[in-house]
């Protein structure tokens, strides 16, 4: 896989094969990955989470990282409501 990793942080290379019309006029962009035994995995995202000038056949770099504040937000939420149902 032709990826990058620091703590809390990946960034992977993707490849963005097309972008499909969905009948209620909204799209879809097929995008693959390569993985570490030289497999492509297909997956879809809805288009207009893709940078606007990317185009068909476009290698994109994905992101992905660790939102410990949100993550904190969420378990402090859902012991909230842990609470609230035993008392």
């Amino acid at each position: 896989m032709d990826s990058t990793e620091e703590k809390g942080r990946k960034e992977i290379n993707i490849y963005l094969d097309r972008i499909e019309e969905l009948e209620d006029g909204s799209g879809e962009a097929i995008l693959y990955v390569e993985d570490d035994e030289d497999e492509f995995r297909e997956f879809v995202l809805p288009a207009d989470f893709l940078p606007e000038d990317a185009a068909e056949g476009d290698y994109l770099t994905l992101t992905i990282s660790r939102d410990k504040e949100k993550t904190q937000e969420a378990l402090e939420e859902a012991r909230n409501l842990l609470k609230n149902l035993e008392e």
